[in-house]
């Protein structure tokens, strides 16, 4: 036997290995990654449930040598009452193996043990002591099928030393030298070793073996991959950074908008400060115009790019649109319980007025302030205008109050959740936008379907059609409900269990499939993993990656047939991936900003160019060369900016 690696932790520090200690919501759209020593390993599960908890796994020392416990004990509940803590080592990807490891169970009401034929943390192969069984079963989303099962007894404080072989479709587990399960499985993949488990427990080694054929065949797998990789990689245009910004202090998170000062185009960036409790109640601190060379064209407040004032997990209430319709941008927004609309050129003000009254308001109980906070605002033409110069501002996550023009109220809304970002569109034709809020279709404030769903909230929105030949349907993104596909009339048509489904995106991702293709993300209970699907919804592609802030942009990068999709801009974790899921496209490693990125044709030539910042300065990329003539693509209008909108690139037909 080959020995691919032995791990006995004995390198870790004694610590909690590293995770996000507040377990934020930043990670949706932020690339954050906790910082300390993680060896070889990764842990993909983050979850709002712990907060105020320490983390899931701790390195300690007994009697002079290093282990590795499972810190977390069970802990959920829920719609997360199946998720267990995992530690993946992620270097090797087997399909036959001699796995080996020791374990001490601290607590034995819940499942340990080893994960393996890792895909991502919804989709595995495992052994582990449960309910008095030795037991083996492939997790597959929300199915759980025991493969085998033997009474096994089993009891806490005694170390168990456990090897399983896999060989093809035979599963062998001996325990302490004897063999206690043996099975066969169809459910046999390529994928990484992890540990596994619901108790506090503690792990002493992990060893990985192969056989000489078995090495010599991962050896080839490997080579192909490397090949396969590097081919998909020459047929795309290396990334060139054509500009630098210096963002002094006024630089912030993923709260970014654009504008156009005639043939020149401008960003308006804010900063904020929180209240009350956590994000709920954030207000916009300062407000920064800028033009492309870094100077300040207006702003609004006092600038300070800490952390706190600069990261938060929700949109601040600002967009810059033509909200007059006189060819000049405006920029509107909420400060200080008040809706502010200014030139966004000069930052002259033009009008303003209070938010909505809600002292005393049945719909609002204990509502910390007089007047409403808003965290988010979007234009629409409820009046049939013919153009967008209505809007809808809504707090977090209860109400949506729509105004006109005069700043008249037209409707409030509050029903169900209404989730982060709402979707206005004329869904009926009749020249006046509709909208759609969390699970219900809106007309001029009467809810006229609902789906029926009631549990968390949707995170993301896209309403088009899947293939150029059908009607358009709205694809949602609907957190703990999964990614769910429904018609304008509310027919649900597809409803798939990837996690908890955070972002979408829709574009021609492969020129040999049929339709569109849409890309799907996972945040909490199963962090990182995308997956692709065609116009069917037939899955493409899974994987599960290491980094967080994915946020599966779809880009027009060089102009081939096919977009590609904006993961993040870490050159160790990111990149532009293809409809596989590989990247084919990696970010330089230059020295870049990662915390945010987002995609816009910034300079008007056709091409998307690729914007990644921090707090203090921001880099632009784009494709060194391009492919064949420019084409045009419809893309989500640049005057509905959030960072819980669908992501679609869908190509203009000529004529």
């Amino acid at each position: 036997m080959i020995e691919l690696f032995k791990e006995t932790f004995k390198d870790f520090p004694l610590e909690e290995f590293p995770y996000d200690k507040e377990h934020t919501a930043l990670g949706e759209y932020h690339h954050l990654m906790p910082k300390g020593y993680t060896g070889n390993f990764y842990d993909p599960i983050n979850n709002h449930q712990w907060r105020s908890m320490g983390g899931s796994w701790i390195v300690t020392n007994i009697d002079g040598k290093n282990y590795m416990e499972q810190n977390r004990g069970y802990n959920v509940s829920g719609h997360f009452s199946d998720v267990a803590s995992i530690l993946v080592q992620k270097n090797h990807r087997v399909t036959n193996f001699k796995v080996s490891f020791s374990i001490l169970l601290y607590a034995t009401k819940h499942l340990s043990g080893i994960a393996f034929c890792y895909v991502h943390s919804r989709k595995y192969l495992a052994f582990v002591l449960e309910d008095g069984y030795a037991r083996l079963y492939f997790k597959n989303q929300k199915e759980k099928i025991i493969l085998k099962e033997v009474p096994f007894s089993y009891v806490d404080n005694q170390e168990y030393h456990i090897v399983i072989s896999k060989e093809e479709d035979d599963i062998k587990v001996f325990i302490e030298d004897n063999l206690v399960l043996e099975a066969k499985t169809t459910y046999s993949s390529r994928g990484y070793i992890a540990l596994i488990s619901q108790n506090a427990c503690r792990y002493g080694y992990l060893k990985l073996e192969i056989s000489e054929e078995a090495y010599d065949h991962y050896l080839a797998l490997v080579k192909d991959d490397e090949i396969r990789l590097k081919n998909k990689q020459s047929k795309h245009s290396p990334m060139v950074c054509v500009k630098k910004i210096n963002l002094k202090d006024f630089g912030s998170g993923r709260q970014i908008r654009f504008g156009r000062n005639k043939d020149k185009r401008f960003i308006v960036m804010a900063q904020h400060q929180k209240r009350m409790y956590r994000d709920a109640f954030a207000g916009i601190s300062c407000l920064t115009a800028f033009d492309l060379d870094g100077n300040i064209m207006w702003q609004k407040g006092v600038a300070n790019n800490s952390f706190d004032n600069t990261l938060i997990s929700c949109d601040l209430p600002f967009q810059v649109a033509d909200i007059n319709n006189d060819g000049i941008d405006e920029v509107i927004y909420a400060k200080d319980f008040k809706i502010y609309i200014i030139n966004a050129i000069t930052g002259e003000e033009l009008v303003s007025f209070p938010t909505p009254l809600v002292k005393n308001d049945p719909l609002l109980k204990d509502y910390p302030y007089d007047r409403l906070n808003v965290d988010a605002i979007r234009l629409a033409d409820f009046t049939n205008k013919g153009y967008q110069g209505d809007f809808i501002i809504k707090d977090r996550y209860a109400n949506v109050f729509a105004y006109d023009s005069n700043f008249k109220l037209l409707f409030r809304y509050n029903h169900k959740n209404t989730g982060h970002f709402p979707y206005i569109y004329d869904f009926d034709g009749d020249g006046k936008d509709e909208m759609y809020v969390g699970y219900d279709m809106v007309k001029d404030g009467n809810v006229i379907w609902s789906l029926p769903f009631n549990s968390d909230h949707t995170d993301e929105i896209i309403y088009e059609a899947l293939d150029e030949k059908q009607e358009k349907v709205l694809i949602l993104a609907s957190g703990n409900e999964g990614l769910n596909i429904c018609d304008k009339n509310g027919k649900i048509l597809h409803s798939i269990s990837v996690g908890h489904a955070q972002r979408i995106s829709l574009a021609k991702y492969d020129k040999n499939i049929d339709g569109y293709q849409l890309c799907v993300t996972s945040f909490w209970g199963a962090n990182g993993i995308i997956y692709t699907f065609d116009k069917d919804l037939k899955l493409i592609a899974e994987k599960e990656f290491i980094g967080n802030g994915n946020v599966i942009t779809p880009v027009n990068y060089d102009n081939s047939e096919e977009a590609l999709i904006l993961s993040n801009a870490s050159c160790e974790f990111g990149g532009l991936l293809d409809s596989d899921l590989d990247v084919v496209v990696p970010f330089l490693d230059d020295g870049h900003p990662t915390l945010a990125t987002e995609v816009i044709d910034i300079d008007d030539d056709g091409m998307d160019e690729i914007i990644t910042w921090d707090q203090e300065s921001m880099w632009i990329y784009k494709a060194f060369k391009y492919h064949g003539e420019k084409k045009q693509f419809r893309k989500y209008p640049e005057n509905a900016c959030s960072n819980y909108r669908g992501e679609y690139l869908i190509k203009v037909k000529e004529g």
